[in-house]
């Protein structure tokens, strides 16, 4: 039975903690236990009374949450001391040549960052693309002409404090592999767009992860791409997953055929990351409790 109260600190400790190392587990949505209708309101309320530091709020049907909703969240999320990020929605190809769709590109990553502006919430992760025949210069080339253009749009609408995150895609078909969202990241900056590792996409598109040495790996090719600074503004997704030939499937529990999330806290703890791991568990809030308790005993060491 899952127990409501600290998950492996007490309030003082994770508020401690939370201050010193800056490392949080997020549950990726609303927590299943909330009390009806689920609303964001009463997730970001039930991870403060779960001892759940972070939350990601979905938007990845679409943004539907008004602006007067998204401060109070966001002002609630802030007394309770919850921090926020949100996902955009799915409909987004930066490498599209369909006018209609980039269009609706556009529109998706700013209403997600009008959002999360007023939720006090970063980062805003998507999506890049779909090569769909393009090769990976043709996309980049797109993508970052489009990146511009939104972040100049946000700067211009007073959303510059709201990060972009360009989340490692699953599908082999999809641009956004993990050189290519570390060139954009470099490209643009950390302080401006963000590379989102998701380490079950990684396992299922790019190559197996079964050690504290593989994950290691892959957080040295981001230092030595992105500097040190990167461990500082660390932001990625984690799930056990199901995967073909041609990459992801779909999101499994924790202790179902991995990656592993045990070595994985052990590397960011070693190397004091700073950020949100993001638990894509179909188990929600069970699960993101098992990792952040897992990450309380590391703590206390």
């Amino acid at each position: 039975m899952l127990k409501i109260g600290p998950a492996g600190f007490n309030e003082k400790e994770r508020a401690a903690y939370a201050g010193r190392h800056g490392l949080a587990v997020a549950v990726a949505g609303v927590p299943f236990c909330a009390p009806a209708p689920g609303s964001s309101l009463e997730g970001v309320r039930m991870c403060a009374k779960l001892g759940l530091p972070a939350m990601e709020v979905e938007f990845v049907h679409g943004v539907h949450m008004k602006d007067g909703l998204a401060k109070e969240v966001g002002a609630e999320a802030g007394r309770l001391n919850v921090s926020l990020s949100v996902h955009a929605p799915y409909f987004i190809n930066l490498c599209s040549d369909d006018e209609l769709k980039m269009k609706n590109t556009h529109r998706h990553i700013l209403q997600s960052a009008q959002a999360a502006h007023f939720l006090h919430a970063t980062p805003a992760v998507f999506h890049p693309g779909f090569y769909q025949g393009r090769t990976k210069a043709e996309c980049e080339k797109r993508a970052k002409k489009e990146l511009q253009v939104l972040l100049e749009r946000m700067a211009s609408l007073g959303l510059g404090d709201v990060v972009l995150g360009a989340e490692l895609t699953g599908k082999k078909s999809a641009y956004g592999d993990l050189d290519e969202i570390i060139e954009l990241a470099r490209h643009f900056g950390l302080g401006k767009l963000q590379p989102v590792i998701d380490f079950g996409h990684y396992h299922a598109r790019i190559g197996r992860i079964r050690t504290k040495e593989d994950y290691e790996k892959i957080l040295d090719r981001m230092e030595n791409a992105l500097g040190s600074e990167y461990r500082r503004r660390f932001h990625c997704h984690y799930s056990e997953i199901q995967f073909t030939d041609a990459g992801e499937g779909k999101h499994l529990p924790i202790g179902s055929d991995g990656p592993p999330y045990q070595p994985l806290l052990e590397a960011l703890h070693e190397r004091k990351y700073e950020g949100t791991i993001v638990c894509e568990s179909p188990k929600l809030e069970e699960d993101a409790l098992v990792m952040w308790k897992a990450y309380g005993r590391m703590a206390k060491k």
